[in-house]
């Protein structure tokens, strides 16, 4: 298990998920509660980071455990992304819990599917000994 997964999968958390907000937006503009993230690209960037240390905190400590009790990656890559995405919940849900559901889900999924996309374990290369 590789400790760049960790830090691939919480930074592109927080760049993706404002845009996937924004555009959940723009799909329904009704949804006067949401929209403009990307207008405050910055700050919303360094307010997720903030928000978001609590969950990768248990993250990285749980990510330790796994990778030194040597779990099977699809196991361990599982427990991460539901830790990710249950966390974030939990921090909408405490920290913002008038905020509208499609931004929740924006950072929620974004979660989910660049944690399934990044890879734990780089790929390793047998070589031939000639």
């Amino acid at each position: 298990m590789q400790w760049s997964y960790l830090f691939k999968h919480w930074f592109a958390t927080l760049l993706i998920a404002p845009f996937l907000s924004d555009l959940f937006f723009y799909v329904n503009p009704a949804n006067v509660k949401i929209g403009g993230l990307v207008s405050g690209y910055f700050v919303v960037f360094f307010m997720s980071f903030i928000f978001s240390l609590p969950t990768y905190i248990i993250y990285t400590a749980v990510f330790y455990y796994l990778k030194k009790k040597q779990f099977s990656l699809i196991f361990s890559k599982r427990i991460l992304i539901v830790i990710s995405v249950v966390g974030v919940f939990i921090t909408f849900a405490f920290v913002f819990p008038n905020m509208y559901f499609p931004a929740t889900l924006a950072y929620m999924l974004t979660s989910l599917v660049t944690g399934i996309l990044f890879k734990l374990e780089k790929n390793c290369q047998l070589k031939a000994d000639y």
